[in-house]
């Protein structure tokens, strides 16, 4: 993007949210879109949704950054809705064997319904 602060100034769009202090110094703050950012990695929401339902044989997941204090960035919350009892170590097993240990949800919400947003999309908290 072009003149967005000033006349000829660029901005390339990587996705991180910025903040800049009043010395001009730039920090990262969080991720934009579905993404979050967990021990220095990206991690792809989309991408560990796709494998929670491949393990469960789910219809409804979603997967979404929660902030943990004394911690930088956001640890993976798995929300999976679920009319049937999970086995929760064959889950585990199978999240270890299929994702990276920074993409792993360190948090499991089981409910049977996820609430949709106003253009019916499942609803991340």
């Amino acid at each position: 993007l072009r003149n967005v602060r000033a006349t000829g100034d660029a901005v390339f769009r990587t996705g991180d949210h910025l903040v800049m202090d009043n010395h001009g110094y730039f920090y990262f703050k969080d991720r934009v879109g579905d993404t979050f950012r967990w021990k220095g990695e990206n991690v792809s929401t989309t991408e560990v949704e796709s494998v929670l339902t491949c393990l469960c044989n789910l219809k409804d997941c979603i997967v979404y950054g929660v902030s943990v204090p004394n911690t930088e960035g956001k640890a993976g919350m798995a929300a999976i809705a679920s009319e049937h009892p999970l086995n929760l170590i064959s889950l585990a097993h199978g999240i270890i064997r299929s994702l990276p240990a920074f993409a792993r949800p360190r948090f499991l919400r089981v409910t049977k319904t996820i609430d949709l947003t106003g253009t019916h999309k499942m609803k991340k908290l």
